[in-house]
């Protein structure tokens, strides 16, 4: 039946371990008219820059178009870049180069400012398709309004006002048919703008969004063209759905360098980090957050990377399936490169699969069914963490013959229907009298920072329950179990039919782990009335660290087609303390082991004690010592609502607190979200909310009073805590 009983389990269907960022189609426009003075046009060719070159996706179509007005011999636009598909480096680099070409016009080309060709040039490649195949953006830039009083393109024998009014006209015309052909229109303007111009553009093209939390199409007009570059890349995360970092200026002086973080977070497969340097004798280096220097050609552990614009004033290395974490970006300049003002920001997207689940699978009219909805990576690794799932927005919709669409509130609070916050979103719907064959289910996860994900279900519906029945109840994400180590679940069926039935119980597993039934539990006989089975759901040996995602379906063992239950689960999967290590440095050290003292040291090598718990947020540490803790977990809160913050001992009946054990390479923390963070002794990690926790040995902390470091009050500040080990963003 496809479901795998005592065999490696497979992907779920339509899982592509390849998801790719959506492409899109990129229009920028570029004002050249005789307003511009030069370094505004140098901040707008860079800013055009750096927008095409940090596109994430390989499919993706940019164009780079500048544009005055006509003087009868040249005509309004200038396309520097023609469309062009981002394949490749050397298109990125092509792209690098021909902004190049941009340049302000001198008044007998045609200075004025003609937005009306500006737009029909940009609808000229962007009027094919609808918005489903990928977002169509057009990006203008402009420092001034429209003027194409002199223009005779508009009339030879017209006034300057029925030239403009002429021009007003086929921009309404233009953007009926953006709005038509779903293509967004993100204006932005520097100098002496009309921004009631800018909102019209704004607002008359396509009003799709990312997201319900994402703003639709604006205008947003800056002081000068210094803040061009932050503003456009603004505008360009709500309208491509990437998540940008902060945008930071930074003085390089002359034969120095600079080394600026930027980071990457978790849900990331695709960033690309951005250099405005300005000058191409300017040299950048890119380091991972394991403090490795990484090549701009090539892969390794930390990504795979593609470099360009080494050449121009711009560079961007573009990385695909990056190391999570803080990376740093070193700039040196050469001694003969006078002072200049560097620019970076990080851009980045999730390629994402929404995976959508209904249970009942055939649903009864009248009666209720609960929908669940989650998001997969690429590779098929799951988002479990809350933090991460911040600013999106997991929706559901269930529609039928005749039976108009009706949403799904969803929750993933641990609340009924909801079994835990694991990143699962669960709801219920009860299936309308009315329908008499099937009905479509919709999930959508969409927001800043991920390329939104859809998954649809269309299952038939029964006129009344059926005879069998079946539900289970799963292990949490508070579960904990070893590779090669399994978990126990339980599974109810409800046997109506006055017959003895037999059912079977498998597990179908997301990414790279691999979880099976045994075949001795996996086929059951069930009598009539209410059974409990109890089942065990083995992890194999080689099952990642992590966490583990999946389905647990129950199926009738007569004809595997008929499903009667279907549930989602998700499980933290860790790796026991390495005791042979021990043994084996004990042999060859003293030859012999006593065993009452190796069991000695096994017992003290799991307990908490001699540890102290430091917790560190904006530049302030407090400690809390674990001596009088001799256990194998310590329970602990942190208060931080005032600016210090406050370490205690959690009771027993607490249940937001984090919770201290051993591992096998030194520490692991259980946060109150349910992550598991693994960490050295003596190495930072960093929680969320700005709030760092360290763990060291009794010989290096002291008591439950701030300290400080390097002396001084105990409002001190710290020093940076270093490059940190990556550990598993998924945990």
């Amino acid at each position: 039946m496809g479901w795998p009983v005592a065999t490696r389990a497979e992907q779920p269907n339509g899982q592509n371990q390849d998801i790719d960022v959506k492409p899109a189609q990129i229009v920028i426009l570029v004002d050249q008219s005789g307003s511009i003075r030069q370094e505004d046009m140098v901040r707008e060719q860079n800013a055009a820059s750096l927008l095409a070159q940090s596109e994430l996706s390989t499919r993706s179509t940019v164009s780079i178009v500048g544009f005055a007005s006509d003087s009868g011999t040249k005509p309004p636009v200038d396309v520097a870049c023609p469309p062009l598909v981002l394949t490749g480096a050397a298109e990125r680099e092509r792209i690098a180069q021909c902004v190049g070409g941009l340049r302000k016009r001198a008044t007998s080309e045609g200075a004025g400012t003609d937005h009306a060709e500006a737009l029909k040039q940009a609808m000229s490649y962007l009027g094919q398709g609808s918005a489903a195949d990928g977002p169509k953006l057009i990006f203008l830039l402009t420092d001034g309004v429209l003027d194409v009083s002199e223009s005779p393109r508009y009339g030879v024998d017209k006034s300057a006002q029925q030239r403009n009014d002429a021009a007003q006209q086929a921009i309404r015309q233009t953007l009926d048919s953006a709005r038509d052909k779903g293509v967004q229109v993100w204006p932005l303007g520097f100098g002496k703008v009309d921004k009631n111009a800018l909102d019209q553009f704004a607002a008359g093209g396509f009003q799709g969004s990312c997201g319900p939390e994402v703003p639709k199409p604006s205008a947003t007009v800056v002081s000068t063209s210094e803040d061009v570059t932050g503003a456009l890349l603004r505008s360009f995360s709500s309208g491509r759905c990437v998540g940008v970092g902060p945008v930071t200026n930074n003085q390089l002086g002359s034969g120095r360098d600079i080394e600026v973080p930027v980071t990457i977070p978790a849900i990331a497969t695709d960033g690309s980090i951005i250099v405005v340097k300005n000058d191409s004798r300017i040299s950048v280096e890119y380091i991972d957050p394991q403090g490795r220097s990484v090549p701009k050609s090539g892969e390794s552990d930390s990504g795979r990377f593609q470099a360009s614009g080494e050449t121009g004033a711009v560079e961007v290395l573009r990385v695909v399936n990056p190391a999570p974490g803080e990376w740093t970006v070193r700039v040196t300049s050469p001694p003969e490169v006078p002072p200049q003002n560097v620019l970076t920001a990080v851009t980045w997207q999730g390629a994402a699969q929404a995976v959508l689940n209904v249970d009942p699978p055939t649903p009864a009219v009248g009666h209720q069914a609960t929908v669940t909805l989650k998001v997969v990576l690429r590779g098929g690794k799951p988002v479990a963490r809350p933090e991460l799932l911040q600013g999106l927005s997991f929706t559901a919709e269930m529609a039928g013959d005749n039976v108009p669409a009706r949403p799904i509130t969803l929750q993933d609070n641990g609340q009924s229907p909801d079994d835990a916050a694991d990143g699962t979103f669960s709801g219920r719907v009860t299936i309308p009298t009315e329908l008499k064959d099937g009905v479509s289910f919709r999930g959508r996860v969409a927001g800043l920072g991920i390329s939104a994900a859809d998954a649809t279900a269309t299952v038939k519906v029964a006129p009344q329950l059926p005879t069998v029945l079946a539900t289970t109840t799963l292990p949490t994400l508070e579960s904990t179990v070893e590779p090669g180590d399994s978990l126990l679940a339980k599974a109810i069926i409800s046997n109506n039919s006055g017959q003895r039935q037999r059912v079977q119980i498998g597990v179908r597993a997301d990414g790279e782990s691999s979880i099976t039934v045994p075949a001795e539990e996996a086929v059951r006989e069930v009598d009539p009335g209410s059974t409990t089975v109890d089942f065990t759901m083995q992890f194999a040996d080689d099952s990642p660290e992590g966490v583990a995602t999946g389905v647990v379906r129950v199926v009738d063992a007569a004809d595997p087609s008929r499903i009667l239950h279907e549930k989602s689960f998700t499980v933290a999967v860790e790796y026991p303390f390495p005791w042979w290590k021990w043994i084996v440095g004990f042999v060859v050290g003293m030859g012999v082991i006593p065993l009452a003292y190796w069991l000695v040291a096994r017992r003290l090598a799991q307990e908490v004690q001699g540890l102290v718990v430091r917790a560190i947020r904006d530049g302030h540490m407090v400690s809390l010592h674990t001596a009088a803790k001799k256990a194998k977990q310590f329970r602990f809160t942190v208060d931080t609502a005032g600016p210090v913050p406050r370490l205690n001992i959690a009771p027993d009946n607490e249940q937001v607190a984090f919770v201290l054990s051993r591992s096998r390479n030194g520490v692991r923390l259980k946060t109150p979200y349910g992550q598991v963070l693994t960490a050295q002794i003596g190495e930072p990690v960093d929680v969320g909310d700005g709030l760092i926790i360290e763990v060291v040995d009794a010989a290096y902390g002291d008591g439950q009073e701030p300290v400080s470091v390097g002396g001084g009050t105990p409002d001190a500040p710290l020093s940076s805590p270093g490059p940190q080990q990556p550990t598993d963003p998924f945990i």
